[in-house]
């Protein structure tokens, strides 16, 4: 494994994260416009913002991945949930040990914090990120489904 260290987002990640987050897209088939990668990046960095910003950077202080994850009030326990909404390691990081260093990172936040529980999803045929996570988590039974509005 390489030495990987996780920090909070700064304004001159700018360029890693436009670039992170391209591949991230790419791996996903999906496409945004400036405006919302804008809009998702100014949240980011927003300390009062709802979005928590995580970056995994190598031993030259290098980006090699991201997390973005959204705590959120839940009702069936009157502690926060937070959802792992994204999470992207770059392909030549991969088995780095960034991807389950930033979800430990967010799970030692999330205990900090006093969350109750840390959750995330992913395609069903994305079978190396779902090696990583059964380590991780506990694979639930739910099915998701999405109304677009």
């Amino acid at each position: 494994m390489v030495q990987v260290t996780i920090r909070p987002f700064a304004a001159r990640d700018r360029a890693a994260w436009d670039r992170l987050w391209a591949g991230y897209l790419t791996f996903y088939k999906s496409t945004l416009t400036p405006e919302v990668s804008d809009n998702t990046w100014a949240r980011i960095l927003d300390p009062a913002g709802e979005i928590i910003g995580l970056m995994a950077v190598d031993a030259d202080d290098a980006p090699v991945g991201f997390a973005h994850a959204i705590p959120h009030a839940g009702t069936w326990d009157p502690r926060p949930v937070c959802y792992l909404e994204d999470l992207f390691v770059a392909p030549e990081a991969r088995g780095s040990g960034a991807g389950r260093a930033l979800i430990e990172a967010l799970a030692e936040k999330g205990r900090a914090e006093g969350w109750l529980r840390l959750y995330w999803q992913t395609a069903s045929d994305n079978d190396t990120a779902q090696a990583l996570y059964k380590k991780l988590a506990e694979k639930t039974d739910w099915v998701r489904f999405d109304l677009d509005l």
